[in-house]
């Protein structure tokens, strides 16, 4: 009990005060209001197209696979360290899901079970090398990436696999519960049980404490390595469930997954995540306004007719501004300006 407590103290330091404090009130809601004001522009702007339930039942069916994405994202981040092999690890583990199925004829269930344990066996790599090897987390998880796109590449000769899928899972896109998207349900439960086991579990508490300050962490008598190396594997075991999500939203797995696609939207999405709802910290609702305010947004700029080139630079924008602002709101917090080791 006594080191849940200290662990307690050292993730979430006191603060003084206890009034009103209207500054941190526009922090924690600041993205919030901010993405009402986007859907009631692009509202008055397109009110036949933007405002429609087919347009938000569109995103609400897009966004899911990134959002589980930047969740995975953001469990190595509140330990402190960056896991940009995310991307990487959901094509991959996409392209094992969907081979399973087609080139080895396995049921559904074991193809997906093979897809999320080829996720979670990376992320263990990623642990290795970044908790026990000492390498730099960035640097790490980027060899490993350019790794698993070449493995793909070569697999699959960059011919995407769309035959023999179970329809059962290529379908899933077009699926409902009262209105509502299936897909968007299914991130809505993976999203509640990432944030009881951040939130709620010792585990949670011991992995915010070693990103907080990893000294105190370690004197307190926490296993930071191991509590890091799982970190990476719990990554690395979501990043596989967006894979087999993504073969639901797409009908099929292709290697292009492997690339940029999901990695810079994913960090913008963490990175802004962490200017909202408590500021300066990586959280799961965080997270999930963060990627809907840029899946709104670009929708209403597509359906404005802008240029295709714009969401790049919009993705680009948003990520830097969004790292900045967060090494801030950290700095105010912790007194130290480092993200990720």
């Amino acid at each position: 009990m006594t080191m849940v407590k200290d662990t307690k103290h050292i993730a979430n330091p006191p603060k003084g005060g206890g009034s009103v404090n209207w500054t941190e009130f526009f922090e924690r809601s600041g993205l919030i209001l901010l993405l009402l004001v986007v859907i009631v522009v692009f509202a008055i702007l397109r009110p036949n197209t933007f405002a429609t339930y087919a347009n938000f039942r569109s995103i609400a069916t897009v966004q899911p696979v990134m959002a589980v994405t930047a969740i995975a994202l953001i469990v190595p981040l509140i330990g402190g360290r960056f896991d940009v092999s995310v991307g990487a690890t959901l094509g991959l583990s996409a392209i094992v899901t969907a081979s399973a199925m087609s080139h080895f004829q396995l049921p559904l269930a074991a193809a997906i079970g093979l897809g999320v344990l080829s996720g979670a066996l990376i992320g263990a790599v990623n642990g290795t090398i970044v908790a026990y090897l000492g390498v730099n987390s960035i640097i790490g998880t980027l060899g490993i990436a350019t790794i698993l796109g070449g493995v793909v590449t070569g697999y699959t000769n960059g011919i995407p696999i769309s035959s023999g899928l179970s329809p059962i899972l290529t379908d899933i896109s077009i699926q409902s519960v009262l209105g509502i998207p299936v897909l968007f349900i299914l991130m809505a439960v993976i999203a509640v049980a990432v944030w009881f086991v951040l939130t709620q579990t010792p585990y949670g508490r011991n992995l915010a404490a070693v990103g907080a300050n990893a000294d105190s962490a370690r004197l307190a008598g926490i296993r930071s390595k191991r509590v890091v190396m799982q970190s990476f594997v719990i990554a690395g075991a979501l990043a596989g469930i967006a894979g087999v999500l993504q073969i639901g939203a797409q009908g099929n797995a292709g290697p292009q997954l492997v690339g940029i696609t999901f990695i810079l939207p994913a960090l913008a999405a963490a990175f802004l995540g962490a200017t909202t709802w408590q500021p300066g910290r990586f959280t799961v609702q965080g997270t999930i306004i963060g990627i809907f305010f840029l899946g709104t947004t670009i929708s209403g700029l597509s359906l404005v007719g802008i240029q295709p080139w714009i969401t790049d630079v919009f993705n680009g924008a948003a990520v830097v501004l969004a790292i900045a602002l967060s090494a801030q709101l950290r700095r105010r917090r912790t007194g130290s300006l480092d993200i990720g080791s």
